[in-house]
């Protein structure tokens, strides 16, 4: 391999000298292998450490290929063997001195391996098998140095597990809010400017990024991270009915899709879709057109959640995501209009201190949220739209944990659901 210098910038921080620098697709592909024995001596953990590299990097390729604005953050690269010198440039520059800058010299005999970013690395490998015309697109890289030595071996396990113990994701908050490729977090951001029901400070926006309201909460409709949850649900729906899929796509394929920025013609099909469902949903849900009304009112949503009543099921963060689940589940089930299967749902008992939603959903006494069946919320709410609607096993699970729920027997559960009429 030939020999190449690299322009760097060097640095300090502890007792660890690094070089940052940049290296082109061609040279991730030729010089950077995966870590193996590097790290650790037993084949039991450098099969663990391979194990480690999911086929996430499949979907790092992808992205490289589709997403013509991709980028990356730095590689994280440790060298060892061969001879890799620092030359050192020094310059001044008004007045003063700069020795930290010059050029990495590599003879192409160093053995080079991510300590982070290993499915980056392989990503850009393949995506380069796909489209060798990304070769000379650059990455930033972060070199350090590696002993081979148990003592070098621990040092940088310790690099390699620090760096990935200590990496903070992006919150779901900060998702909704910047990225540009997730059409969910693109349309719900849209949503909030021109969406009259999540307008005006309706939808609260938490910096511990809680999908739940405080107790004093009178004024929100619901939270920032319930909202993108609920549109998720809608665009899973959109998505397979856009697709002419019979099934449904499973969670991680809409996760899948949600890493790339659609073409534009979809981003705005799917937020007219969700901008109209809503407007819908807003004229034909029981005290939510007087809510929007009333939305500059700091108490606007009082009569709909409060301690007293429980108030109605939608205004509960718990229950909105569960609601809509059961509109779009049952549209698919039936192939019915969307548009007259909202009208029917929105005439089912929505009180959630009314049968059935007593102890399933509202604990009366404490006069709080039961949490630990929101699972069934959905199947009850398609259970009271049509009673033959549910499969067998569906209705099982149903009758099992309201029976649960309410503490008595499963039979005598049975009965109250079968006495408890359907809208159809």
């Amino acid at each position: 391999m030939n020999e190449i210098d690299i322009p760097a910038i060097r640095g300090v921080i502890g007792k660890l000298t690094y070089y940052t620098a940049t290296f082109t697709f061609k040279q991730i592909a030729e010089r950077v292998k995966r870590a193996d024995e590097e790290l650790h001596t037993s084949k039991s953990l450098r099969e663990q450490l391979q194990r480690a590299l999911t086929d996430n990097h499949k979907s790092i390729t992808e992205y490289i290929l589709t997403q013509k604005e991709h980028f990356f953050n730095a590689l994280v690269l440790a060298v060892y063997d061969g001879d890799p010198t620092w030359n050192e440039l020094e310059f001044e520059f008004n007045n003063i001195r700069y020795h930290s800058m010059g050029f990495l010299h590599l003879t192409g005999e160093e053995r080079i391996f991510p300590v982070d970013g290993q499915h980056r690395v392989e990503g850009i490998k393949s995506a380069l098998i796909e489209n060798s015309k990304l070769e000379d697109e650059t990455i930033s890289v972060i070199f350090i140095g590696h002993h081979n030595t148990r003592e070098g071996k621990e040092k940088t396990r310790r690099i390699f597990s620090t760096l990935n113990r200590y990496a903070k994701p992006v919150s779901p908050g900060d998702n909704i809010a910047l990225d540009e490729d997730d059409i969910v977090a693109i349309s719900t951001r849209e949503l909030l400017e021109n969406c009259p029901l999540f307008m005006n400070d309706n939808v609260k926006i938490d910096k511990k990024n809680s999908k739940a309201l405080a107790d004093n909460d009178d004024k929100s409709f619901t939270s920032l991270i319930t909202l993108y949850e609920t549109n998720k649900i809608i665009y899973s729906y959109y998505k397979s009915n856009r697709d002419k899929r019979k099934k449904l796509y499973s969670n991680p394929n809409i996760r899948g899709f949600l890493r790339f920025r659609p073409k534009q013609e979809e981003i705005d099909d799917f937020y007219t879709y969700l901008l109209t469902f809503w407007k819908t949903f807003t004229e034909l849900f029981p005290g939510v057109k007087d809510y929007v009304l009333n939305a500059n009112d700091a108490k606007a949503a009082i009569n709909y959640r409060n301690k007293e009543t429980g108030g109605l099921l939608y205004f509960r963060p718990v229950a909105l995501p569960q609601l809509i689940k059961a509109i779009f589940e049952t549209q698919l089930r039936l192939q019915n209009d969307l548009n007259e299967i909202m009208n029917t749902f929105s005439q089912i008992e929505m009180c959630i201190s009314k049968e059935p939603w007593i102890n399933l959903l509202w604990d009366a006494k404490s006069q709080t949220m039961v949490m630990k069946y929101k699972t069934n919320i959905s199947q009850m709410l398609i259970y009271l739209f049509k009673k033959n609607l549910l499969a067998k096993k569906e209705k099982e699970t149903l009758m099992k944990n309201y029976a649960k729920a309410n503490d008595c027997d499963i039979d005598v559960a049975k009965q109250i659901l079968l006495n408890i009429p359907s809208m159809l």
